[in-house]
């Protein structure tokens, strides 16, 4: 749907297509933002590891 398209529904009365477009794409922005948190997230834990400050190393064979 082009934004000429949004307009003349809205027009129309025809809401319920305007409404699962805008829900749709609220949904798929969210989505976006949590994947790309998740992301930063798991690069923040590993350059944090990788820095060394996660504590002292542990041997396993203890």
């Amino acid at each position: 749907m082009t934004g000429d398209e949004l307009l003349y529904s809205l027009a129309r009365g025809d809401g319920a297509g305007l409404l699962h477009h805008l829900l749709v794409d609220q949904a798929i922005k969210a989505a976006l933002v949590l994947v790309a948190l998740l992301v930063l997230a798991l690069g923040m834990r590993l350059i944090w590891k990788k820095a060394g400050r996660a504590g002292p190393p542990r041997r396993d064979d203890r």
